[in-house]
């Protein structure tokens, strides 16, 4: 069984990182582990501390950046199989081992990569990752369709293109993936949950920066060979969706942005595309074909007590399970699907919803109701 080199970049989110460090303890696949730590001045050492019989090689001080670090933390360990896990981001249970028995099972094979899960910052569904699709070298210039942290790379192949670019800040993982496709790397796309991501304003991939912008745009013009790259447009809307506050000018780009995407749309259901789903959910929105599966890990101290799901239309036609088992639900007065939960001892969370008696239908939110409190 090949054996992974796993690299975890972290700065200040050691709130995160046992997450990421439990997720790795429901593994059998053996792996080799670098925290390369960028000093922190948070609680950083306490949590290396616990977890020190996993870490095979540890650094904090001040490095050159995330990529620097990475590819540093590359090198510093062994392992057939390279990737790396942000500090607030984690596995599925058991992900490492479906990735290693496929390549152990397709020795041709240099790249796997799977789905992956959008979380808010306290661990609750947002969406699947939705660009997610089958290989092709053409669409990797238009979207990043690889989510980074369910992506592994053979290190015989990592290797010999020289590994991520150090000098890159955002898109070091996209322009990874071309240079791996460019030197004839065999891409598979594993149609299996590997990881979560948490998505929220406070992540370097929602900053704004204009180098991020900056990078996208390089990435389309030395790959994409196009001299006018409009990709950008769809990753800066989306990161002004989320932002919590816009000035004048964010809010008109905004509504410019969602009048092209609502063209889009018409334009995609003409062509029949948005039927394509993903767990049960249209891509691009949060449209149900009658039945959908969130799947989520859970790693957090705390337990579900409650779970809240808000759904459009609201009514009793809904059924829902979590992990096979029935629940009993009532109609909370802001009309949320409302019911209580178990407790669970089992990291990994399936809540499959349907509505046999109607047609599609919206989830607009997912969030729960713990018990006891951060730490307890």
């Amino acid at each position: 069984m090949p054996d992974f080199a796993i690299v975890i970049p972290n700065y200040n989110q050691s709130h995160f990182l046992p997450w990421a460090l439990e997720s790795l303890r429901h593994q059998s696949a053996p792996f080799n582990l670098a925290l390369m730590d960028g000093g922190s001045s948070d609680n950083f050492q306490v949590v290396a501390d616990t977890y020190a019989d996993m870490i095979a090689h540890l650094e904090s001080g001040p490095d050159g950046g995330q990529s620097a670090a990475i590819k540093k933390g590359k090198a510093s360990i062994p392992g057939d199989i390279v990737s790396w896990l942000n500090a607030d981001d984690y596995y599925f249970p058991g992900a490492l081992d479906k990735v290693s028995s496929f390549f152990e099972s397709n020795p041709t094979i240099d790249v796997v990569y799977g789905d992956a899960v959008h979380v808010t910052e306290d661990g609750f569904f947002l969406s699947y990752f939705q660009p997610v699709q089958s290989f092709n070298p053409k669409d990797l210039a238009r979207s990043c369709f690889i989510c980074q942290p369910a992506c592994f790379v053979r290190r015989k192949v990592y290797e010999r293109i020289g590994g991520i670019d150090a000098d890159l800040k955002y898109t070091m993982d996209w322009d990874l993936w071309h240079r791996l496709s460019l030197a004839g790397a065999r891409f598979h796309y594993l149609h299996e949950l590997l990881a979560a991501v948490r998505y929220y304003p406070g992540t370097k991939t929602m900053s704004g920066n204009r180098r991020r912008y900056s990078e996208i745009w390089r990435i389309e013009r030395r790959y994409g060979h196009r001299l006018l790259p409009f990709s950008w447009l769809g990753f800066y809307r989306y990161d002004l969706s989320f932002k919590e506050e816009r000035d004048p000018f964010e809010k008109f780009c905004l509504y410019m942005l969602d009048k092209l995407r609502k063209s889009k749309k018409r334009l995609q259901r003409t062509r029949g595309e948005l039927k394509q789903t993903l767990y049960g959910f249209h891509r691009w929105e949060p449209v149900v074909a009658k039945n959908c599966t969130v799947h989520i890990p859970w790693y957090g101290k705390r337990q579900w007590q409650r779970l809240y799901l808000k759904v459009k239309p609201i009514d009793d036609q809904y059924t829902v399970t979590l992990n096979d088992s029935p629940c009993r639900y009532a109609i909370d007065n802001e009309g949320r699907l409302m019911m209580d939960v178990p407790m669970m001892t089992d990291p990994y969370r399936k809540i499959a919803i349907s509505r046999p008696g109607g047609g599609d239908w919206q989830m607009l939110s997912f969030s729960c109701r713990l018990t006891g409190f951060d730490g307890a």
